[in-house]
């Protein structure tokens, strides 16, 4: 991860608390900064967010791999919303909105009002001399994790960049906020749209800590897993992994699948965040996600973002047209634009205020 400039207009608001626990916390962030001092960014990670208004933005379904995916995500909220109206206007624009969003690959859409944007988030990991950052003491880690909040805090995840944080998070804002992939590392395009967004979007906000497998292969370590909400959650894939995946698909001997079994008792009965399996080396890691801002909202998918995927109608009319799916029995109509003037498209990329990029 490279750092340039601290970008411009960004003003990070510290609230202090006497509260031992946030100090303790405190306390370990300084302390893993030290001992894990490299933060490196991994890829994107694309939801959607809606505008309360204020500055403030409700996150939902912060864990899609693309923007398409994202997108997806959001037609369908509009869908639930669709079979649970009874307003004949409302009904209307979400159905026109939903068709948009069927055929278009678009990143914002109004409805009732309310700015809905699809947003990109970027996603860091600290890294010592012995690898990535494990769980800290004061991560919350209950050994049900079904009980758990996800990580995005339910339906109830507001984020605003004006909100105060704790002496920890301000820190690791200031790190995150100038950074920027390595030149050498990625393609040019990717490089010229993440030093644009430094600029274009210079606030932030810091969403709660996730956790991921990693594997150490060679001199580096790469991840296994999905990020989830807690270090029990991630412990659970491991030993989902070693018990049902490993003798199903590795084609282990009989020697070899016991002994995963056996490195899947020892991570249940002392929840330890590291452990090694026939010379395999495995961690629980830390992933901070970051949620750039600017004046006008959160980061929206940069032009240089993998979006392989076509908007669903597309997809299916392709399948109709090379005869893998049976003719639509009333062919629905793309709509470029919605009917009604209530609902907003926007796509990002046309405007070109809006500077955008992608990992690898």
């Amino acid at each position: 991860m490279h750092h340039g400039e601290q970008p411009p207009d960004a003003v990070i608001r510290i609230r202090h608390r006497d509260d031992p626990v946030e100090l303790v916390t405190e306390h370990d962030a300084v302390e893993r900064a030290g001992a894990y001092p490299t933060l490196r960014l991994g890829a994107p990670i694309f939801g959607y967010a809606v505008d309360l208004g204020g500055g403030r933005w409700q996150v939902h379904e912060l864990v899609e791999e693309t923007p398409q995916a994202a997108r997806d995500a959001l037609a369908h909220r509009l869908r639930d919303r669709i079979a649970e109206t009874a307003d004949a206007d409302l009904l209307a624009e979400l159905t026109s909105v939903r068709t948009v969003l069927d055929w278009q690959k678009v990143d914002e859409v109004t409805v009732g009002g309310r700015r809905h944007r699809v947003i990109r988030a970027d996603t860091f990991a600290r890294f010592g001399p012995d690898g990535p950052e494990p769980p800290r003491p004061t991560d919350p880690d209950p050994r049900d994790a079904d009980t758990s909040d996800s990580f995005l805090g339910g339906a109830d995840l507001v984020a605003d960049p004006a909100e105060p944080t704790g002496v920890g998070a301000a820190v690791l804002k200031v790190e995150l906020l100038p950074a920027r992939y390595p030149r050498a590392q990625v393609p040019a395009d990717v490089y010229a749209d993440s030093v644009a967004a430094v600029r274009s979007h210079p606030d932030g906000v810091l969403l709660p800590t996730r956790f991921a497998v990693a594997e150490q292969v060679g001199a580096g370590w790469h991840p296994t897993s999905r990020a989830v909400a807690t270090p029990q959650e991630a412990r659970d894939l491991i030993t989902f992994e070693f018990r049902w995946l490993v003798p199903r698909l590795a084609d282990p001997t009989e020697a070899e699948a016991a002994e995963y079994r056996r490195a899947a008792d020892r991570i249940d009965a002392t929840r330890t965040h590291e452990v090694t399996v026939l010379g395999r080396r495995f961690r629980i890691t830390r992933v901070e996600t970051l949620l750039r801002f600017s004046a006008d909202g959160p980061e929206g998918p940069r032009p240089s973002d993998p979006d392989p995927e076509p908007p669903p109608e597309v997809h299916f009319a392709r399948l109709r047209a090379e005869g893998r799916l049976p003719p639509h029995p009333h062919p629905p109509t793309p709509t470029p634009h919605p009917p009604r003037p209530g609902a907003l498209i926007k796509k990002f990329g046309d405007d070109t205020s809006t500077l955008s990029a992608k990992t690898s």
